[in-house]
């Protein structure tokens, strides 16, 4: 895997004024720490982060961190983790931790879906649960992301991490037996049809016996009236 360079420099103003203004100069304020060195506070392109972090790697790519005013703080590095604005979903804050190519790192890996489930073609509901997966290894030989085959799922199966294959080199840290994928009988909606009410006999147009009996009394009196 080939690093992708990344271009920062220090900010010295801090504090929440100063970060707004950043942010709408169209820059995203950002930290580096680590390897027993002092955090550095930097502020990074907004298109350009953005652009890193919609690539292959997402929002935990490996970068040659190049500080244009800084560099002794250049040099590889992750990015551990993005914060974003709550509504909008813009870039709001960025940690970047220092790394040795030497050395193994912990990171999370994405998850790819390949193939059509026999599940899903049947009416299932596909639940993807775990969308990025934690590893460990040398920052040159992290994947850009493990792909799990869903071909063979059925409606009620499910897909582990430990039926996952891995590159060479690779320790899965996250729990073999958690649900990568799942397959779900679809919801179905009943229908509880009210009972009719039965129909009382003369109801299409006959008389029932009381109304007969009414209709027979009305009958005598005008006769009566009528002598």
């Amino acid at each position: 895997m080939d690093l992708q360079t990344l271009t920062a420099k220090t900010r010295d103003k801090l504090g929440k004024g100063a970060v707004g203004r950043m942010r709408r100069d169209g820059e995203v304020p950002a930290v580096l720490y680590g390897h027993g060195k002092k955090p550095v506070s930097l502020s990074i392109e907004y298109s350009a982060f953005r652009q890193l972090v919609h690539g292959k790697q997402g929002e935990h790519a490996i970068v040659d961190l190049q500080v244009q005013d800084d560099p002794d703080s250049s040099g590889p590095a992750i990015v551990k983790e993005v914060q974003h604005h709550p509504v909008r979903g813009s870039y709001e804050h960025a940690d970047l931790m220092r790394i040795d190519l030497k050395e193994k790192i912990r990171t999370m890996v994405p998850v790819k879906l390949e193939g059509h489930s026999v599940g899903i073609i049947e009416g299932g509901v596909l639940d993807h649960q775990s969308r990025e997966i934690e590893v460990e290894c040398l920052a040159l030989e992290v994947p850009e992301s493990i792909t799990a085959n869903i071909t063979e799922l059925d409606i009620g199966q499910s897909l582990h991490v430990d039926q996952l294959v891995f590159p060479e080199g690779i320790t899965v840290i996250t729990p073999g037996d958690r649900n990568v994928v799942a397959v779900h009988a679809p919801r179905v909606i009943v229908e509880v049809e009210e009972e009719g009410v039965e129909a009382v006999e003369g109801e299409e147009g006959e008389p029932t016996e009381g109304a007969e009996g009414a209709e027979e009394g009305a009958a005598e009196s005008e006769e009566k009236s009528g002598d």
